[in-house]
Protein backbone atom coordinates (compact mmCIF):
# COMPACT_ATOMS: atom_id res chain seq x y z
CA UNK A 1 0.00 0.00 0.00
CA UNK A 2 2.61 2.52 0.72
CA UNK A 3 4.60 2.30 -2.57
CA UNK A 4 1.04 2.35 -4.26
CA UNK A 5 0.75 5.44 -2.31
CA UNK A 6 4.20 6.82 -3.08
CA UNK A 7 3.55 5.66 -6.88
CA UNK A 8 -0.08 7.99 -6.64
CA UNK A 9 1.77 10.83 -5.61
CA UNK A 10 4.66 10.97 -7.53
CA UNK A 11 2.30 10.93 -10.24
CA UNK A 12 0.08 13.18 -9.61
CA UNK A 13 3.07 15.16 -8.88
CA UNK A 14 3.98 14.76 -12.54
CA UNK A 15 0.62 16.05 -13.65
CA UNK A 16 0.79 19.25 -11.74
CA UNK A 17 4.40 20.12 -13.05
CA UNK A 18 2.93 20.28 -16.60
CA UNK A 19 0.77 23.14 -17.22
CA UNK A 20 -1.82 24.15 -14.85
CA UNK A 21 -4.46 24.57 -17.75
CA UNK A 22 -4.35 21.27 -18.72
CA UNK A 23 -5.69 20.54 -15.47
CA UNK A 24 -8.57 21.96 -16.02
CA UNK A 25 -11.73 19.85 -16.07
CA UNK A 26 -14.65 22.17 -17.87
CA UNK A 27 -17.62 20.30 -16.76
CA UNK A 28 -16.70 20.87 -13.34
CA UNK A 29 -14.95 24.36 -14.18
CA UNK A 30 -18.35 25.22 -15.72
CA UNK A 31 -20.56 23.98 -12.50
CA UNK A 32 -18.80 26.18 -10.34
CA UNK A 33 -20.03 29.23 -12.70
CA UNK A 34 -23.54 28.34 -12.75
CA UNK A 35 -23.05 28.52 -8.80
CA UNK A 36 -21.92 31.80 -9.20
CA UNK A 37 -24.74 32.64 -11.89
CA UNK A 38 -27.60 31.37 -9.75
CA UNK A 39 -26.30 33.39 -6.71
CA UNK A 40 -25.97 36.83 -8.86
CA UNK A 41 -29.61 35.98 -10.62
CA UNK A 42 -30.97 36.43 -6.99
CA UNK A 43 -28.94 39.87 -6.66
CA UNK A 44 -28.68 41.06 -10.21
CA UNK A 45 -30.90 44.33 -9.68
CA UNK A 46 -28.54 45.66 -7.38
CA UNK A 47 -25.37 44.57 -9.19
CA UNK A 48 -26.67 46.72 -12.08
CA UNK A 49 -27.02 49.71 -10.43
CA UNK A 50 -23.09 50.52 -10.93
CA UNK A 51 -23.00 49.48 -14.89
CA UNK A 52 -25.49 52.14 -15.56
CA UNK A 53 -25.59 55.12 -13.64
CA UNK A 54 -21.89 55.68 -13.34
CA UNK A 55 -20.86 55.60 -16.89
CA UNK A 56 -23.96 57.79 -17.72
CA UNK A 57 -22.57 60.85 -14.95
CA UNK A 58 -19.21 59.65 -16.06
CA UNK A 59 -19.90 60.52 -19.36
CA UNK A 60 -21.75 64.10 -18.24
CA UNK A 61 -18.62 64.88 -16.16
CA UNK A 62 -15.77 64.03 -18.83
CA UNK A 63 -17.41 64.24 -22.52
CA UNK A 64 -19.78 67.20 -21.83
CA UNK A 65 -18.27 68.54 -18.98
CA UNK A 66 -14.60 68.47 -19.38
CA UNK A 67 -15.41 67.99 -23.79
CA UNK A 68 -16.69 71.59 -23.53
CA UNK A 69 -13.71 73.18 -22.33
CA UNK A 70 -12.23 71.55 -25.50
CA UNK A 71 -13.00 73.14 -28.81
CA UNK A 72 -10.62 70.90 -31.48
CA UNK A 73 -10.45 67.32 -31.74
CA UNK A 74 -8.23 64.59 -29.77
CA UNK A 75 -6.22 62.17 -30.99
CA UNK A 76 -8.61 62.45 -34.09
CA UNK A 77 -11.68 62.52 -32.56
CA UNK A 78 -14.46 64.03 -30.85
CA UNK A 79 -13.27 64.30 -26.92
CA UNK A 80 -16.76 62.62 -26.21
CA UNK A 81 -16.08 59.59 -28.48
CA UNK A 82 -12.53 59.99 -26.65
CA UNK A 83 -13.22 59.76 -23.11
CA UNK A 84 -16.11 57.26 -24.04
CA UNK A 85 -14.00 54.23 -24.46
CA UNK A 86 -11.89 55.14 -21.53
CA UNK A 87 -15.80 55.11 -19.67
CA UNK A 88 -16.23 51.56 -21.12
CA UNK A 89 -12.68 49.78 -20.89
CA UNK A 90 -12.56 51.30 -17.17
CA UNK A 91 -15.61 50.38 -15.82
CA UNK A 92 -15.31 47.08 -17.13
CA UNK A 93 -12.24 46.45 -16.36
CA UNK A 94 -12.51 47.24 -12.84
CA UNK A 95 -15.79 45.24 -12.63
CA UNK A 96 -13.08 42.18 -13.36
CA UNK A 97 -10.89 43.48 -10.77
CA UNK A 98 -13.72 43.82 -7.94
CA UNK A 99 -15.06 40.32 -9.00
CA UNK A 100 -12.16 38.14 -8.24
CA UNK A 101 -10.64 40.16 -5.26
CA UNK A 102 -13.02 41.15 -2.74
CA UNK A 103 -15.68 38.99 -4.01
CA UNK A 104 -13.04 35.77 -4.17
CA UNK A 105 -11.54 36.52 -1.40
CA UNK A 106 -14.92 36.50 0.51
CA UNK A 107 -15.69 33.35 -0.88
CA UNK A 108 -12.20 32.39 -0.39
CA UNK A 109 -11.98 32.81 3.39
CA UNK A 110 -15.57 34.46 5.06
CA UNK A 111 -17.90 32.11 3.39
CA UNK A 112 -15.20 29.15 2.97
CA UNK A 113 -17.34 28.69 -0.36
CA UNK A 114 -13.45 27.23 -1.43
CA UNK A 115 -13.55 24.54 1.26
CA UNK A 116 -16.72 23.39 0.19
CA UNK A 117 -16.31 23.21 -3.66
CA UNK A 118 -12.93 21.66 -3.47
CA UNK A 119 -14.03 18.80 -0.81
CA UNK A 120 -15.85 17.71 -3.94
CA UNK A 121 -14.18 16.30 -6.73
CA UNK A 122 -13.49 19.85 -8.55
CA UNK A 123 -9.92 20.57 -8.38
CA UNK A 124 -8.16 24.15 -7.58
CA UNK A 125 -7.13 24.24 -11.51
CA UNK A 126 -11.05 24.43 -12.28
CA UNK A 127 -11.79 26.13 -9.38
CA UNK A 128 -9.74 28.78 -10.39
CA UNK A 129 -10.61 28.75 -14.31
CA UNK A 130 -14.67 29.05 -13.25
CA UNK A 131 -13.72 32.18 -10.75
CA UNK A 132 -11.64 34.26 -13.80
CA UNK A 133 -14.45 33.08 -16.07
CA UNK A 134 -17.40 34.16 -13.97
CA UNK A 135 -15.64 37.38 -13.15
CA UNK A 136 -15.06 37.83 -17.66
CA UNK A 137 -19.15 37.43 -17.77
CA UNK A 138 -19.82 40.07 -15.19
CA UNK A 139 -17.23 42.27 -17.32
CA UNK A 140 -19.07 41.35 -20.58
CA UNK A 141 -22.77 41.82 -19.18
CA UNK A 142 -21.57 45.57 -18.46
CA UNK A 143 -19.75 46.10 -21.40
CA UNK A 144 -23.21 45.47 -23.31
CA UNK A 145 -24.99 48.06 -20.89
CA UNK A 146 -22.57 50.62 -20.90
CA UNK A 147 -21.72 50.34 -24.89
CA UNK A 148 -25.57 51.16 -25.07
CA UNK A 149 -25.21 53.60 -23.05
CA UNK A 150 -22.51 55.39 -25.14
CA UNK A 151 -25.12 54.89 -28.26
CA UNK A 152 -27.51 56.79 -26.41
CA UNK A 153 -25.01 59.36 -25.51
CA UNK A 154 -23.38 59.77 -29.40
CA UNK A 155 -19.95 58.65 -27.93
CA UNK A 156 -19.86 55.30 -30.10
CA UNK A 157 -19.53 56.93 -34.18
CA UNK A 158 -18.76 53.75 -36.00
CA UNK A 159 -20.38 49.97 -36.60
CA UNK A 160 -17.31 48.30 -35.54
CA UNK A 161 -18.53 48.93 -31.73
CA UNK A 162 -20.52 46.44 -31.89
CA UNK A 163 -16.92 44.81 -31.84
CA UNK A 164 -15.77 46.66 -28.48
CA UNK A 165 -16.35 43.80 -26.73
CA UNK A 166 -14.17 41.49 -27.90
CA UNK A 167 -10.92 43.60 -26.68
CA UNK A 168 -12.65 44.13 -23.07
CA UNK A 169 -12.92 40.14 -22.96
CA UNK A 170 -9.31 39.81 -23.30
CA UNK A 171 -8.76 42.42 -21.34
CA UNK A 172 -10.80 41.21 -18.48
CA UNK A 173 -9.52 37.91 -18.75
CA UNK A 174 -5.95 39.13 -17.64
CA UNK A 175 -7.32 41.91 -14.82
CA UNK A 176 -9.08 38.74 -13.77
CA UNK A 177 -6.57 36.54 -13.62
CA UNK A 178 -3.49 38.76 -12.32
CA UNK A 179 -6.62 39.95 -9.61
CA UNK A 180 -6.93 36.21 -8.63
CA UNK A 181 -3.23 35.58 -8.32
CA UNK A 182 -2.82 38.51 -6.12
CA UNK A 183 -6.16 37.56 -3.91
CA UNK A 184 -4.35 33.64 -3.66
CA UNK A 185 -1.74 35.54 -1.82
CA UNK A 186 -3.76 38.14 0.35
CA UNK A 187 -4.24 37.04 4.00
CA UNK A 188 -5.70 40.40 5.05
CA UNK A 189 -8.30 42.25 3.39
CA UNK A 190 -6.66 45.71 3.90
CA UNK A 191 -3.75 44.59 1.76
CA UNK A 192 -5.91 44.89 -1.38
CA UNK A 193 -5.45 48.68 -0.25
CA UNK A 194 -1.86 48.49 -1.97
CA UNK A 195 -3.63 46.61 -5.30
CA UNK A 196 -5.68 49.07 -6.03
CA UNK A 197 -3.75 52.03 -5.51
CA UNK A 198 -1.80 50.63 -8.26
CA UNK A 199 -4.70 49.33 -10.32
CA UNK A 200 -6.36 53.07 -10.03
CA UNK A 201 -2.88 54.48 -10.80
CA UNK A 202 -1.83 52.73 -13.68
CA UNK A 203 -4.99 53.66 -15.22
CA UNK A 204 -4.58 57.14 -15.60
CA UNK A 205 -1.40 56.37 -17.52
CA UNK A 206 -3.33 53.94 -20.20
CA UNK A 207 -4.60 56.60 -22.41
CA UNK A 208 -8.18 56.54 -20.95
CA UNK A 209 -8.75 60.35 -20.04
CA UNK A 210 -6.12 61.60 -22.53
CA UNK A 211 -3.99 60.66 -25.35
CA UNK A 212 -0.34 59.09 -24.45
CA UNK A 213 1.27 61.62 -26.69
CA UNK A 214 1.12 63.97 -23.83
CA UNK A 215 3.49 61.88 -21.64
CA UNK A 216 6.72 62.43 -21.05
CA UNK A 217 8.53 59.70 -23.33
CA UNK A 218 10.20 57.37 -20.10
CA UNK A 219 6.17 57.15 -18.75
CA UNK A 220 5.23 55.92 -22.64
CA UNK A 221 7.48 53.41 -22.41
CA UNK A 222 5.71 51.99 -19.30
CA UNK A 223 2.28 53.39 -20.20
CA UNK A 224 2.64 50.23 -23.54
CA UNK A 225 4.20 48.39 -20.95
CA UNK A 226 0.50 47.73 -18.64
CA UNK A 227 -1.51 45.76 -21.05
CA UNK A 228 -4.56 47.68 -20.01
CA UNK A 229 -3.20 50.31 -22.33
CA UNK A 230 -3.48 47.88 -25.28
CA UNK A 231 -6.95 46.96 -24.13
CA UNK A 232 -8.33 50.58 -24.01
CA UNK A 233 -6.46 51.79 -27.44
CA UNK A 234 -8.51 48.55 -29.07
CA UNK A 235 -11.44 49.54 -27.52
CA UNK A 236 -11.13 53.16 -28.78
CA UNK A 237 -9.91 51.46 -32.48
CA UNK A 238 -13.90 49.87 -32.09
CA UNK A 239 -15.70 52.82 -30.61
CA UNK A 240 -14.40 55.27 -33.45
CA UNK A 241 -13.78 52.98 -36.14
CA UNK A 242 -10.27 53.91 -36.51
CA UNK A 243 -7.68 50.58 -37.39
CA UNK A 244 -3.86 50.51 -37.46
CA UNK A 245 -1.36 47.89 -37.83
CA UNK A 246 -0.62 48.38 -33.84
CA UNK A 247 -3.85 47.01 -33.40
CA UNK A 248 -2.59 43.74 -34.27
CA UNK A 249 0.23 43.77 -31.91
CA UNK A 250 -1.36 45.20 -29.45
CA UNK A 251 -4.12 42.01 -29.52
CA UNK A 252 -1.38 39.62 -29.50
CA UNK A 253 0.07 41.23 -26.60
CA UNK A 254 -2.68 40.97 -24.65
CA UNK A 255 -3.89 37.74 -25.56
CA UNK A 256 -0.53 36.72 -24.73
CA UNK A 257 -0.88 38.56 -21.28
CA UNK A 258 -3.99 36.86 -20.52
CA UNK A 259 -2.87 33.14 -21.16
CA UNK A 260 0.42 34.21 -19.12
CA UNK A 261 -1.72 35.27 -16.04
CA UNK A 262 -4.22 32.63 -16.12
CA UNK A 263 -1.66 30.02 -15.65
CA UNK A 264 -0.14 32.07 -12.66
CA UNK A 265 -3.15 32.49 -11.18
CA UNK A 266 -4.22 28.89 -11.19
CA UNK A 267 -1.10 28.01 -9.52
CA UNK A 268 -1.17 30.66 -7.29
CA UNK A 269 -4.67 29.29 -6.18
CA UNK A 270 -3.51 26.00 -5.56
CA UNK A 271 -0.55 26.50 -3.30
CA UNK A 272 -3.08 28.72 -1.33
CA UNK A 273 -5.45 25.19 -1.26
CA UNK A 274 -3.99 22.93 -1.47
CA UNK A 275 -0.09 23.01 -0.88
Amino acid sequence: MAVEATAFNSSDAGARSGLALSQVNLRDALAVWRRNLEVHLKLWKMHMVAPVIEPVFTVFAFGWGVGALIVGRVAGVPYLSFVGAGVLAFTVLSRALFETTYGSYFRMVYQSTYDAILATPVNAESLAFAEVLWAVTKAFIDAIVILVVLVVFGAATSAYALLSPLPLVAGSVFIAALSLGITAKVHDIDSFNLYMAVFFCAIWLCGAWFPLDVLPPALRVVAWILPLTSAVDLVRACITGRFFLRHAYESLYLLAMAAIFVEWSMRSLRRRMVA
